[in-house]
């Protein structure tokens, strides 16, 4: 199953300043923050075509912990872009205060090519999502075909 989540994933608890000082406060190429699990099909597919990472939900962009709530759609939502994408995400749950963020952990695919739904090739360059076009795309997938049969 792609998306490894028990009847009750893992739960962390920390304060807001252990938080930060865990995660961050700079996204980067492996951490990405999102107020909802709205929009983070296009980070899970750059992010596993890159070098993996982790993607916090219930963070936004300026950095407020707002949480998910309720959970469940938000883990519906994940459930669905690991089936989709075929990536083996790891969720567990991070609680500070009152928020609940959501923690994905987005492995590195070196195997194959992971794309979007409608058929996009991304890669995550600093803190943004890169789509992969024309030729680039096919040197992307030679050099991972070179990667996964051991030459290169």
């Amino acid at each position: 199953m792609p998306l490894r989540l028990r009847s009750d994933p893992p739960v962390t608890r920390l304060t807001r300043r252990a938080f930060w000082r865990r995660f961050g406060r700079l996204e980067h190429e492996r951490l990405e923050f999102k107020a909802s699990a709205n929009h983070v099909l296009a980070s899970i597919v750059a992010m596993a075509m890159t070098d993996g990472g982790t993607i916090l939900v219930g963070v936004t962009d300026d950095r407020r912990l707002v949480g998910c709530s309720p959970l469940q759609p938000t883990l519906d939502r994940l459930g669905a872009i690991a089936y989709e994408t075929e990536v083996d995400l790891a969720v567990s749950l991070v609680v500070v205060g009152r928020a609940v963020v959501v923690c994905v952990d987005v492995p590195a695919i070196r195997d194959r090519v992971v794309t979007t739904p409608d058929g996009r090739v991304l890669r995550r360059i600093g803190s943004a999502n890169h789509p992969v076009r024309g030729d680039a795309v096919a040197r992307f997938v030679r050099a991972r075909d070179a990667l996964g049969s051991g030459v290169g």
